[in-house]
């Protein structure tokens, strides 16, 4: 799926749960009612702009507008990897601050 159908489905199920119409949804982003239909259906894509303005009538962050349930979710090993990292990272973060305070 590209990105603009996944923006646009994005934009479209964020403007049904604030109850909004296409219509009060475009008179709010000041865009014609056609303009926001083409952004739903993933026929063209929105100026940066417009992209923040949408997130911010929608109330939801520029990520969740780009989000979709097909990206990869982290797995166990995902996750063991993560634990070793954060326990390396702090080993070696007690390890400088045992450095600094003995050097102050």
């Amino acid at each position: 799926m590209n990105v603009k159908k996944i923006f646009g489905m994005n934009v479209h199920s964020y403007r049904k749960l604030k109850k909004l119409s296409q219509e009060q949804l475009a008179e709010i982003l000041d865009i014609s009612v056609k303009h926001v239909s083409t952004i739903e259906t993933g026929k063209v894509f929105a100026s940066a702009e417009l992209i923040e303005k949408i997130a911010e009538t929608l109330n939801v962050s520029l990520s969740a507008l780009f989000y979709t349930p097909e990206e990869k979710s982290l797995d166990d090993s995902d996750l063991k990897k993560i634990e070793q990292i954060i326990e390396e990272e702090t080993q070696n973060a007690i390890q400088l601050i045992k450095k600094r305070i003995h050097t102050d």
